[in-house]
């Protein structure tokens, strides 16, 4: 009974700590005018309804998310905290898969520890609570978790978690290149399996209402012309000063704008940065195959490219960042998980005492002078040539 329930012990304080943070957020965010159209539509059997809604997230975060939110009733904030609980779960359960493999090559039982309690207890993983994008953390979970099965040569289960990744968001498509090569063999059956998973998934959506998804998908590729601090548009931006009233008080702010034609190639240049560089990295290298530690320090690069070159970054976008990095660190098996520890500090650093990246103060009005944006921007466009020559200057195989 001893060792059933001590290997049920981590189970536990994950599905608490799930709960906690779910039922602990007063807030819905986006999630009521996104995600709630097809979430709510198909937890009350509207499956029509499911169809024709065609929010942004991917089709997998929807159904993983309904039954949940069914339990909470309604379409308030219950159900919302409800439907919170599968993806908070899913990163709990990664966590846990980190911290066995972190132990297995060689990391200390403090250290595995480390890397399974910052999986789930992060500012990031907060922020997209907050803000109603839970199927964020769900897709990162997914897109990581494939890369690390990837890179032990298990195919297929890498092709379902790939499949599903994309098939829940589709900013998953940076790992599908990471996952790939880090695969031993079998690299195009993973491929077709992953696809025949999103096919199956969209399919439906497509055959029922194929105005409503394309629609979709192109507001998806493109995003407005407001630029945060945090991009690398932000310097190209002009300022334009907007007055709002609400009740008797008038509201004023600096909103920053960059020309329209970056707000229209942003998101296909992130799709093609994603797989360019890879295949560059791998051109340089003159072998497809990387090793796990490189597989994931590629997403982690991958990760933050996305975050950089969006004119929106919202600082829940940078959680999958910080999920490879703590991959990076399990993989590796050093004795501390430095690169979570770091990520974790960065991300409390900049959801807390900066102005202009916390989730909280982003559509406020913007203070001038020597902000953290400056310093994030100083950070992150260095970091994209010294990345790939620091991460994989050996030439590891696979």
């Amino acid at each position: 009974m001893a060792p059933i329930l001590r290997r049920c012990l981590p189970l536990l304080a994950v599905a608490a700590a799930c709960i906690w943070i779910a039922f602990a957020n007063s807030a819905v965010g986006d999630f009521r005018i996104d995600g709630a159209l097809a979430v709510h539509a198909l937890a009350r059997g509207d499956v029509g309804a499911y169809l024709s809604a065609q929010v942004m997230m991917g089709p997998f975060s929807t159904l993983v998310q309904a039954p949940f939110a069914a339990l909470g009733g309604g379409e308030g904030l219950a159900a919302y905290q409800w439907a919170c609980l599968p993806c908070l779960f899913a990163v709990g359960l990664l966590g846990l898969y980190l911290a066995r493999i972190a132990r297995r090559r060689g990391m200390s039982s403090l250290g595995c520890a480390l890397v399974a309690i910052l999986c789930l207890v992060n500012p990031l993983t907060f922020a997209a609570i907050e803000t109603g994008h839970p199927e964020e953390l769900l897709t990162a979970a997914l897109a990581v978790a494939a890369v690390v099965v990837a890179s032990e040569g298990r195919t297929w289960q890498a092709a379902l978690l790939l499949g599903l990744a994309v098939a829940s968001k589709q900013w998953a498509v940076m790992a599908i290149l990471p996952v790939l090569m880090a695969l031993p063999a079998r690299r195009g059956r993973v491929a077709l399996g992953a696809g025949a998973i999103v096919l199956a998934l969209y399919l439906p959506g497509l055959v029922a209402s194929p105005d409503a998804f394309f629609g979709a998908q192109q507001h998806a590729a493109t995003t407005g012309r407001i630029v945060d601090p945090w991009s690398v548009w932000y310097p190209l931006a002009s300022v334009t000063t907007v007055t709002s009233t609400i009740g008797s008080t008038v509201y004023s702010a600096d909103v920053h704008r960059v020309p329209a034609a970056i707000g229209s190639i942003s998101h296909p240049l992130i799709v093609s940065a994603v797989f360019a560089l890879p295949l560059a990295l791998a051109w340089r290298r003159r072998r497809f195959g990387i090793s796990a530690t490189d597989a994931m320090a590629l997403l982690a690069l991958l990760a933050l490219l996305r975050c950089a070159l969006d004119p929106v970054s919202n600082i829940y976008y940078h959680a999958p960042l910080l999920l490879a990095l703590i991959g990076w660190d399990a993989l590796e098996g050093r004795r501390w998980p430095l690169r979570a520890l770091t990520g974790t500090a960065f991300a409390l650093l900049f959801e807390h005492w900066s102005w202009n990246l916390s989730s909280r103060f982003q559509h406020r009005v913007h203070r001038p002078g020597g902000h953290c944006g400056d310093r994030y921007r100083y950070c992150t466009v260095p970091a994209f040539p010294a990345w790939p020559e620091c991460s994989f200057r050996s030439g590891r195989s696979a």
